[in-house]
């Protein structure tokens, strides 16, 4: 029975088809010891991979211009620097997110690694050709670099049920180009109305907590019930090795949480596409961030495999020694970079090394982690994940270690098109929502 039971676990109803589930336990009474049932159970889970669509794809971004005259002159100004613009972060917002929505949209980021970049934050539209393309959201005049009243640069955002973006800038620029390099802004939250596009308040963050010339404030979750923000700060600047920051929105206070799991961890070892970043990334410490709909927080470094959890009311009280109390649920099969609950209490989170989209149990060991989602092509380094509470998890896909480390390692990324889109945003029917709505539920 204990067979049986494992792969009850590893594979939820959902995702089942019943021939194979019972043709897997035809033998059950045959598997005399856990080795041998964890490993029919490992090979099981292989099989059990979900369809996908790809939704948007591009070679390169492009934005809402009022006319070709004034892309032309943004080109050739520098404001527009097409080969600098990355999709990165993804966002949902309708009915089933937030009443207040009511019609579905798409907001994305594009981070301000480099120069010419336009807008850091956009929704998605159809121009006049029928493509899909960025449009500055809430309007491009509050995203102006250099006026640190503005948003100077978004990695990425949350939108609560009540239909309020929690968006993070992150204040430092260009820092992947030296002599542009700009720290003259500090980190900051921006809370915007999503139905209005109205900025509704700002907190920026104090420099003990997030540094202004070192911080990365990275991934955001929501914590609905406590009026709570866990951030991903994955710095990896001698100012700054990564840490948790906590922010307090009833109080409009903040903590910074750092210990040695959220610094950057060594030795694992990252193939990508047949390159070994290795050396490159295992510096990278906390990235990706995600909240169970119980209320314990996850987060895992970029460059490293273990996975850390703990209980967010020991992060809601400013007083306390958050390290002792760090749970280490060991090695993901491979590092990642975003990751989500869902609100049946699923974890997701992408495998760069392995171009697959996993799901795992708490209750189990990451080493039951499922394949939902494997494609060499468009599940080429999952970054972030959205949801649209209809069942599905979105998530964009990017190809990132081609844009950051292409001109001194591994291929280069292509912005010809001869190699495909460098871009997409993929959606998986997962049957779950996410894990805002599992607090609600939580709640009731």
């Amino acid at each position: 029975m204990w067979c049986r039971t494992l792969l009850a676990v590893l594979l939820p109803a959902w995702a089942q088809e019943a021939t194979l589930l019972e043709q897997s336990l035809a033998g059950d009474d045959e598997c005399l010891d856990r080795d041998q049932c964890a490993a029919n159970a490992l090979q099981l889970k292989a099989r059990q991979t979900a369809d996908f669509e790809v939704v948007e794809e591009w070679v390169e971004l492009d934005y809402d211009w009022p006319t070709p005259l004034d892309r032309q002159r943004a080109i050739e100004s520098g404001e527009f620097v097409p080969q600098n613009n990355v999709l990165a972060g993804l966002k949902i917002c309708g009915p089933e997110v937030a009443k207040r929505c009511e019609q579905e949209t798409k907001f994305v980021t594009v981070p301000r690694w480099a120069t010419g970049v336009p807008a850091t934050l956009n929704t998605i539209v159809k121009n006049a050709t029928g493509q899909s393309v960025l449009r500055p959201w809430p309007s491009k005049e509050v995203q102006v670099p250099g006026d640190c009243k503005n948003i100077q640069y978004v990695q990425s955002m949350e939108i609560d049920s009540q239909g309020v973006m929690w968006v993070i800038d992150v204040g430092r620029k260009y820092f992947t180009n030296e002599s542009a390099a700009d720290d003259s802004c500090p980190p900051k939250l921006v809370f915007i109305d999503v139905p209005t596009g109205k900025i509704m308040d700002t907190y920026i963050f104090p420099n003990d907590v997030a540094h202004y010339k070192g911080a990365f404030l990275n991934d955001i979750v929501l914590d609905e019930a406590h009026g709570f923000a866990y951030i991903s700060n994955t710095g990896n600047t001698p100012s700054d090795l990564g840490a948790v920051i906590v922010y307090d929105r009833q109080h409009k206070k903040s903590r910074r949480v750092a210990c040695n799991s959220t610094r950057a961890e060594t030795g694992a070892k990252l193939v990508i596409h047949g390159t070994d970043y290795s050396k490159l990334l295992q510096g990278l410490p906390t990235d990706g961030i995600a909240l169970s709909p119980e209320g314990r927080l996850y987060y895992s470094p970029l460059g490293g495999l273990h996975l850390y959890s703990i209980d967010t009311a020991v992060l809601r009280d400013f007083s306390s020694d958050v390290a002792p109390k760090v749970q280490d649920h060991g090695k993901k099969p491979s590092n990642s970079d975003g990751m989500t609950f869902g609100s049946d209490g699923n974890l997701f989170f992408g495998g760069m090394t392995t171009n697959t989209l996993y799901r795992w149990r708490p209750d189990t060991s990451l080493e039951y982690s499922v394949r939902v989602a494997e494609d060499p092509t468009n599940l080429w380094w999952i970054d972030t994940f959205a949801w649209d509470n209809l069942g599905n998890l979105y998530l964009t896909t990017n190809k990132l270690n081609t844009w950051f480390f292409g001109s001194v390692k591994g291929p280069k990324m292509d912005f010809s098109g001869a190699n495909g889109p460098n871009f997409r945003i993929v959606k998986v029917p997962v049957g779950t929502d996410s894990y805002i709505d599992g607090q609600k539920r939580s709640e009731e």
